[in-house]
């Protein structure tokens, strides 16, 4: 090695060994940076896959449960983000709704889609009905959310994770459709991991349930009937909402006309419903996603997939681009998109910052309140930490 060569070499070492300690500081709770799009990973990182199914029992006696998945999911999907070494990661997120023969219907099923507002948008449908007879159909439940939520390929950095959520055993006189241990067994083969949630203290389906979860390769929980969802109010939870109605107004879709003003009207009605109908908490951990979530919309989001740098402005045709830019001059548009998004930025930071402000209130209350049983979000947080690849 030439002298010079060496002198950078060493030069380089130094420079490295000075970075290491701050890179090897613990992260804060809340990711800080305020454009998800922009942030490095590792190769591994961004190969990750999570997919998550939730299939869950839509009986009249599950209104606490339900209620309570409606409260936590976004905050669920947001803890895994925030996970170390999984912040670049795809998550998906399906979900199988069932009740039983007679009632309104067998099963409801979600596809897996990375576009988290329609899942939720299905989840805030759900109403706790029928049942009443005891056993209920779990046995098509649970096939369903084998064959029809539209699962991966399974990979070495693909999580495939089936959660089966109820307090009733299945109908085992339904001859027609296999037993729950046969599509559980079944699903592991396939590299899946089933897990059950039991909700209540039904002695009749605690055998099912854990042996379910025995032949997945997952975990048995027991929680409140009522879904033991613990929700705290904050003094942060308004103004994140607000915000995150705000985020949600930089949205600008763009392609044939049709699908465009569709898509449009459907993102400014999907804001509405949530800042009318969805729960405080719910609200705020939305916004936080919005924050952090490389796909936080959906694939006619053009302000999304020219921050990504999967599309430039120039390649759209005029016809296919956002109302609101449509009516400017073409030396106008570009500004325009650029304080668009930052616009977006400065939301994503404050977004950011109030998160974190609030992570700590909550950190303190449930300190103050001391330990509880745990409840839906805390089993499904727990299966997850050592499930996902």
């Amino acid at each position: 090695m030439s002298p010079n060569l060496l002198k950078n070499a060493i030069a380089a070492c130094f420079v490295s060994c000075a970075v290491a300690p701050a890179l090897a500081s613990p992260l804060p709770l809340v990711i800080a940076h305020p454009a998800p799009v922009a942030v490095a990973a590792s190769a591994d990182a961004r190969a990750a896959s999570i997919e998550l199914v939730f299939v869950l029992d839509t009986t009249g006696s599950m209104g606490g449960l339900l209620e309570g998945a409606k409260t936590k999911i976004w905050s669920i999907v947001n803890d895994i983000m925030q996970t170390q070494g999984q912040k670049a990661a795809s998550v998906k997120v399906g979900l199988v709704a069932y009740r039983d023969r007679g009632d309104a219907y067998v099963t409801q099923v979600t596809p897996l889609s990375d576009n988290l507002d329609d899942v939720y948008a299905r989840l805030m449908e759900l109403k706790a009905q029928g049942g009443g007879d005891g056993p209920e159909d779990v046995r098509s439940a649970m096939r369903d959310g084998l064959e029809r939520v539209q699962w991966s390929k399974a990979g070495p950095r693909t999580s495939q994770i089936l959660f089966l959520v109820g307090d009733a055993p299945p109908h085992d006189d339904y001859q027609d459709v296999p037993d729950i241990l046969e599509t559980a067994r079944l699903a592991r083969q396939q590299g899946m991991t089933v897990n059950a949630i039991q909700c209540g203290g039904n002695s009749a389906a605690t055998g099912p349930w854990k042996s379910l979860a025995q032949f997945g390769g997952g975990e048995y929980f027991a929680i409140a009937q009522d879904g033991g969802v613990r929700a705290i109010a904050t003094p942060y939870d308004a103004e994140l909402a607000a915000l995150g109605e705000r985020i949600g107004g930089t949205y600008l879709a763009y392609g044939a006309a049709t699908a465009r003003l569709a898509s449009q009207a459907k993102q400014a009605a999907m804001e509405s419903r949530v800042s009318a109908a969805a729960p405080p908490a719910a609200q705020a951990d939305r916004a936080l996603n919005k924050a952090i979530n490389k796909k936080a919309y959906d694939e006619s989001d053009l302000v999304q997939k020219v921050e990504s740098g999967a599309l430039s402005l120039d390649s759209v045709k005029e016809s296919d681009l956002p109302e609101a830019l449509r009516a400017l001059k073409p030396e106008q548009r570009q500004a325009k998109l650029a304080a668009t998004s930052a616009e977006r930025k400065a939301l994503r930071e404050r977004i950011l910052a109030l998160s974190k402000l609030r992570e700590q209130f909550l950190a303190s209350e449930r300190k103050k309140a001391g330990a509880a049983k745990g409840g839906f979000d805390a089993a499904v947080s727990s299966a997850l930490a050592k499930q996902i690849k």
